[in-house]
């Protein structure tokens, strides 16, 4: 399969209808190609080797992972596959107080990727020109050269208003992130399986806590539902 390709396809649809929705997309996660890459991607990320409630890094699934990545796509193809809860630990932030990070499992994190995959070509048409946090090819020099441009005196802008949604990744409604995702898939086994990372708690030590809102800092797939 040509994954860059697809997700060629599944961008120009979306950009050319607005009202398009999309299915089959489940499918494409669960392909070995597509989660080999998405693989491939999460082992190359800094946190790859800090484990999740599972205790398994990147060295531990290398160890078999052609194996693993099979058993992962049978437990997918199958509805077997279950997300786990997620490691919570707390960072410190700028301000002095402590932002809670979410660490999913390994498995778990692929498989997210995977979603990511499908899901970003297709919410990228949607998005305004004017975001920049956390999308493709776009970074904070990116809205500070928009700022700059618009802040001339031909512009007439003069004022730049910094704001913060306070707690926001913890506070997202997931009833309406699923109805939003909506708008543009058409497959209930992708909405159940990011119904499932959703709902999967998170574990603090060794006490288990749900999550009935928000989408946990940390996962892969959590910046592009939150922008959603």
């Amino acid at each position: 399969m040509n994954i860059g390709e697809m997700q060629r396809k599944l961008s120009l649809g979306a950009e050319q209808d607005e009202q398009r929705k999309f299915y089959g997309l489940f499918d494409l996660v669960c392909t070995k190609d597509w989660l080999w890459l998405a693989y491939e991607r999460v082992a190359q990320n800094a946190g790859s080797k800090t484990a999740g409630c599972d205790g398994i890094d990147v060295q531990g699934f290398y160890e078999d992972e052609e194996a693993n990545l099979q058993r992962l796509q049978e437990s997918l193809k199958s509805g077997e596959f279950e997300a786990c809860p997620v490691r919570r630990v707390y960072i410190p932030k700028s301000n002095g107080k402590m932002r809670p990070l979410g660490i999913p499992s390994f498995n778990d994190r692929i498989v997210q990727e995977a979603i990511r995959m499908v899901l970003e070509p297709i919410f990228e048409a949607d998005f305004d020109q004017h975001s920049w946090g956390f999308r493709p090819h776009r970074c904070t020099r990116d809205a500070v050269s928009y700022l700059l441009r618009c802040t001339t005196e031909h512009a007439k802008y003069f004022w730049v208003i910094e704001g913060d949604i306070s707690a926001y990744f913890d506070t997202i409604n997931h009833r309406k992130l699923r109805n939003l995702l909506r708008r543009r898939v058409n497959d209930e086994k992708l909405l159940d399986l990011i119904w499932g990372f959703l709902r999967s708690g998170v574990m603090e030590r060794k006490l288990f806590k749900d999550t009935q809102l928000g989408t946990p800092q940390g996962g892969i797939v959590s910046p592009l539902l939150a922008n959603v």
